[in-house]
C-alpha cells in the first residue's frame, strides 16, 4: 500500500523531500560553525559535544526517510557516546561468524610459518561495517579514569560487542593524547606513534608530538586515538624494523603474543591476535607481525597492547588462547557493534 502511494503521489514526494531539507538546514543553523565533534581546547576535556548529535540525527532522519521514498538500504548509526551499542541478534551468528544489515564479521584462524622461527597461531577477524560509529571504544567502569581493571570479555558482554579486542592499557601510563568516542581525555604527548580514526572510520598514524604541533586531531574531526604503537603498515607496506621508541613498550625483536588491528579500505578492518609463550606458537616480533598484516591487504595497521594483553572476544567468548594464567584485567577495549536495534530484528 505504502509503495502504491508513493508512485502515485509524486508531489507528496517531493515535499517530503523538502521538508527534510529544510529541517537538516535548521538543524544546522542552530550548530556553532566552529563546533565539532571532539573537545577542541583544554576547557572542553572531557565534555560531551550535543551539536554532533543534532548532526547526526539529522543525518540519521535524512537517510530514513531517503530509503523510504526511494527503496534504499536505511543506514543505522550509533551515538557517539560511552552508552552500550545495540544487542546483536543471537540468530544471526554462526561458529565463525556474524551478519545483519549493518555489520559482518568473519573469524578464522591459521597455522602460519614465520621465518627463522617456529610456526605460530594467528587468530583473524575481518569486519566490514555501514558507518563508522560502529568501531567504537570502551573503558573499564564505563567511565574514563575509572582505577579498577575489568576483563576484555565483561567490557564486551556489557557493550554488546559482536567482537572485541584489548586496546592500550590506557591507564597504565599517564601520558597520551587519549580521545574515546569523540571526547578528548588526556592530552599530554610523549613521542609515541598513535593511531588516529576519524569520523570518516578512516586510519591515520602520527607522532603525537607531530599531531599536537599540527593541530590535527582539532582541525580534524577523530573519533578514537589508541596510544601504543609502533605503526607496522603505511601505505599497504610492512614497515622494516618498527621503531621501539615509538612504542610505549613491546619488547620488538623478542617471539610475544600480540595485537593488531588494519584498515583494509573503506568501513573495512582486519583485526589480528597471535598466540605465544607456547611451546607450539612462541609468538612473533613486531617486524614479523607487520609482515602478517601488510600480507593480509591492510592499507595501515597498527601494534596494540600484546603479551598477557592480548584477547580476542566474539560472540562472548575468547576466540584466541591466552598465554599466562588467564585472561588479564585492562582498562579498555575496542569493539565492532551492530547498529540495528533489537526492535528492528527480524
Amino acid at each position: 500500500m505504502k509503495a502504491k502511494s508513493q508512485k502515485h503521489n509524486p508531489f507528496k514526494n517531493a515535499l517530503l523531500t523538502l521538508t527534510v531539507i529544510a529541517f537538516s538546514a535548521a538543524a544546522c543553523l542552530l550548530v556553532p560553525s566552529g563546533d565539532r565533534m571532539i573537545a577542541s581546547s583544554e576547557t572542553l576535556l572531557g565534555q560531551k559535544n550535543f551539536s554532533a548529535d543534532i548532526a547526526s540525527s539529522v543525518l540519521r532522519v535524512n537517510d530514513n526517510v531517503n530509503a523510504e521514498i526511494f527503496h534504499l538500504p536505511r543506514i543505522y548509526t550509533l551515538p557517539m557516546d560511552l552508552s552500550p551499542a545495540p544487542k546483536p541478534n543471537p540468530a544471526n551468528f554462526t561458529e565463525d561468524g556474524y551478519e545483519d544489515q549493518s555489520i559482518t564479521v568473519r573469524c578464522w584462524r591459521e597455522r602460519i610459518g614465520i621465518k627463522n622461527q617456529s610456526a605460530v597461531d594467528v587468530n583473524f577477524a575481518e569486519i566490514t561495517v555501514s558507518h563508522p560509529s560502529q568501531l567504537r571504544t570502551a573503558f573499564a567502569g564505563g567511565k574514563y579514569g575509572y582505577s579498577k581493571r575489568v576483563y576484555t570479555s565483561k567490557m564486551a558482554q556489557l557493550n554488546h560487542a559482536v567482537i572485541a579486542i584489548n586496546a592500550d592499557y590506557y591507564n597504565y601510563r599517564a601520558d597520551g593524547l587519549i580521545i574515546r568516542q569523540g571526547t578528548l581525555y588526556r592530552e599530554k604527548p610523549f613521542g609515541i606513534d598513535t593511531l588516529f580514526i576519524d569520523s570518516d572510520g578512516n586510519f591515520k598514524v602520527m607522532k603525537d608530538y607531530d599531531a599536537m604541533q599540527s593541530q590535527y586531531y582539532k582541525n580534524q574531526t577523530v573519533l578514537q586515538s589508541i596510544v601504543f604503537g609502533p605503526v607496522l603498515v603505511e601505505n599497504g607496506k610492512a614497515i622494516d624494523n618498527p621503531d621501539y621508541h615509538s612504542a610505549v613498550s613491546c619488547s620488538p625483536t623478542s617471539l610475544q603474543p600480540r595485537t593488531a588491528i588494519g584498515q583494509l579500505g573503506r568501513l573495512r578492518y582486519l583485526l589480528c591476535t597471535v598466540d605465544g609463550r607456547k611451546k607450539d606458537s612462541p609468538g612473533v616480533t613486531t617486524q614479523a607481525l607487520a609482515k602478517i598484516m601488510a600480507d593480509k591487504n591492510c592499507i595501515i595497521a597498527y601494534n596494540l597492547d600484546g603479551g598477557n594483553s592480548t584477547t580476542m572476544v566474539f560472540n562472548g567468548r575468547m576466540y584466541n588462547d591466552l598465554s599466562g594464567d588467564g585472561e588479564r584485567p585492562m582498562s579498555d577495549c575496542l569493539y565492532f557493534a551492530t547498529a540495528v536495534p533489537e526492535s528492528e530484528w527480524n
